[in-house]
Order: C-alpha cells, then structure tokens, then sequence
C-alpha cells in the first residue's frame, strides 16, 4: 500500500514538473503587452481648442479602418453615428437637435484630460492631407471641412499627449480623422460644439 501511495506521489511530481518546463518563463508574472486594433477619439473644444478628454476604444481585428456615418437631417430632432465600417461598430453616436441641445450617447463617459500622459516634445503636425474630414451632411446642409482652416491650433491641443505619439508612431500612414459635433443647429450656439480627433493604432 505504501509503495502505491509513493508511485501516485511521484507520477504527479513529474506531471506537475513537465506542465511547468511547457509553460513560458514570465518571473515578473506579468500579462503579456497586446497592441490590438484601437481608435482613439480625443474632444477638443470647438471655440477654444481645449483639450476636454476622450477614450481608447478596442475593436474586433480588421485589415483596414474605414468610417462610415449613419445621418438623421434634424427636422427636430436628428442624429449622427460614425461607424468602424469593417468591424460594423460605434465610434460615436449623438443626437442633434433645431434649435435645441443634443448630447452625445457613445462613449458615454470620456476619461478626463488629466489621465492622459503627456510628453515633453509636441509630436509635429502632420501634412494637411494626412487629415480627412467627417463631411456627412446634406449637400448646403451644417458644416463642411472646407470652413476649416486653423487645423493648427486643433493639432496643438492634442500634440503633447502620449498616445498621440504612439499611434503615430505605430501608425504613421494613417488618416487623422476630423468630425465637427454639432449638438446645436439652426440658431445653433458654436460654444456648445466640439471638435473630436479620431485616430487609428
């Protein structure tokens, strides 16, 4: 009986010993760094070119990154969602309203200015055709990216923040999405509108 219950003993020492020598040397126990597909949309005040905070978000992988917008006119009351178009998910959605105030639904909540890292050397501007314009309204319709002319002082804003530099690095061919939030229209009020920077990882 003893020799039973020391043969079981030393099978599982070695069972144990063998899953061990299989499994990856991590000393520090830490998770293993994944960059996965990730947008970041940064808001920036339409008037002032403030940094007002923004959010990371993570997709299913996809080989390229395409937006599309799904547009309701605000008769009333309208809306706008701009979609990762390959993985067919949000990036943003808010509704708008004539001669009202809209909000924004997704992300709901943004992460504040002060959680996001910042470096010491502004990341340089890229070439004006390295931005592209959310132009999803009606033909004579809101704002177009025409009207934009100081994207300078956007860029500005955003140029010291550490994810910034490391989407551009990772990504530097990348299109700088540009989208005008305009919760208010009509007599709308431009302090009530904002800029968001979408950029892809």
């Amino acid at each position: 009986m003893k020799k039973s219950i020391l043969l079981f003993g030393l099978s599982l020492m070695l069972f144990a010993c063998s899953e061990d020598e299989a499994a990856p040397v991590n000393p520090a126990n830490e998770p293993e760094a994944t960059v996965g597909n990730k947008v970041l949309l940064l808001k920036v005040d339409a008037l002032t070119n403030v940094f007002e905070g923004g959010k990371e978000l993570e997709f299913p992988e996809a080989d390229s990154f395409t937006i599309d917008y799904d547009y309701v006119s605000p008769g009333d009351f309208g809306g706008i969602t701009l979609n990762y178009a390959e993985v067919n998910m949000p990036i943003f959605d808010g509704t708008i309203h004539w001669m009202g105030l809209g909000e924004r639904s997704y992300p709901a909540l943004l992460d504040a200015p002060d959680a996001f890292a910042t470096v010491e050397e502004a990341v340089e501007m890229p070439a004006l055709t390295d931005f592209e314009f959310a132009d999803y309204v009606e033909e004579g319709e809101g704002f177009t990216g025409e009207e934009m002319s100081d994207i300078q002082s956007l860029w500005n804003s955003i140029d010291n923040l550490e994810q910034v530099k490391d989407y551009r690095l990772s990504n530097p061919n990348a299109k700088i999405h540009l989208f005008l939030y305009t919760p208010s229209v009509g007599v709308g009020n431009p302090a009530e509108w904002d800029w968001y920077v979408i950029l892809k990882n």
